[in-house]
């Protein structure tokens, strides 16, 4: 008996089989397929991220400049040889804290408003001030459509917050209250002392008056030379206690010159430009494999239909 011929195997999957697959007759790439896509369109992929950084670079050439300039203040005297001169410099930093945050107070903006005809909105939004690190300094940010605008911000805004410390922190309102009571005490003691010429003049003319009668009125006279006295005296103090007006801050380096963006931005908006370019390239690149795989896998079908089909 002559042995059974061996089965013959089945014939090796064509090569859009090996590529492509459906599944419920949907085609569906299998894995890998993404790679692929990429490595067969690279010069898609490139030109896409070409033309997209050159619109990201002619898009940051457009936009108008900004230049930035800085000036830089010092918190107090800085004397190296000095035994506290690190405690100073620990104070001192903390106070450029406190003063950066001013450069918002309402009198440096109205003396920027008086100076550059600026509004308190519109400098607000160009002009800022932080301390600098481990340093008693802080320095004072302006920014402007031009350079000299910019550097004219700063300068201004450096001084005008220079004035504003030196007024609010050399200023005791204790004082000021002295003075009007000292004023008040001595329009107190010129009438008292009106009063009682008046009537020792009238006392005089009349014979036979006490002089006792002039009593009340010297009694109040000297009330109100004393209390002008203690309130003159407390006035004198408050004013003596008072730190200068000058020196508290000043300016160590105004501001010379001003950097413009226009290279960070052109640089900002190319390198954006160029990640969507990518990002759209190889989108592109597997919809177009994605594609042509379909079109291979529905022409490879029409073709195998008919052998498919009984004798």
């Amino acid at each position: 008996m002559a042995a059974s011929a061996p089965p013959i195997p089945d014939s090796p999957p064509a090569e859009h089989d090996r590529r492509v697959q459906t599944v419920g007759g949907v085609f569906e790439p299998p894995s890998g397929f993404v790679l692929a896509a990429l490595a067969r369109n690279k010069l898609m992929i490139c030109a896409f991220a070409l033309v997209f950084a050159l619109i990201g670079t002619a898009y940051g050439l457009s936009r108008q400049k900004t230049y930035t300039a800085s000036a830089t203040l010092q918190v107090g005297q800085v004397n190296p040889n000095s035994p506290g001169f690190y405690s100073y410099v620990q104070s001192a930093s903390a106070l450029a804290g406190a003063f950066s945050r001013a450069i918002t107070a309402e009198p440096v903006l109205a003396a920027v408003q008086r100076e550059l005809k600026l509004t308190p909105a519109r400098t607000v939004g160009r002009l800022s001030a932080e301390p600098i690190l481990q340093s008693p300094a802080l320095r004072v940010t302006a920014t402007g459509p031009s350079e000299p605008s910019a550097i004219q911000l700063a300068n201004v805004g450096a001084n005008a917050l220079i004035n504003y410390e030196g007024q609010s922190n050399s200023a005791n309102p204790e004082a000021e209250t002295l003075l009007h009571l000292y004023r008040d005490a001595s329009i107190k003691l010129r009438r008292a002392e009106a009063n009682l010429e008046r009537l020792a003049h009238s006392v005089s003319r009349k014979r036979g008056t006490p002089t006792d009668v002039l009593a009340p009125d010297e009694a109040e006279k000297n009330a109100a030379e004393i209390r002008l006295k203690a309130i003159g005296v407390a006035y004198t103090a408050a004013v003596s206690s008072q730190a200068p007006r000058s020196g508290l801050v000043t300016l160590l380096a105004g501001a010379t010159s001003a950097s413009s963006n226009r290279r960070s931005k052109v640089e900002q908006f190319g390198f954006i430009g160029l990640l969507v370019g990518v990002v759209i390239g190889c989108a592109a690149a597997t919809l177009r494999e994605r594609r042509r795989s379909a079109r291979q896998l529905s022409a490879a079908m029409q073709i195998e239909m008919p052998r498919s089909e009984p004798a």
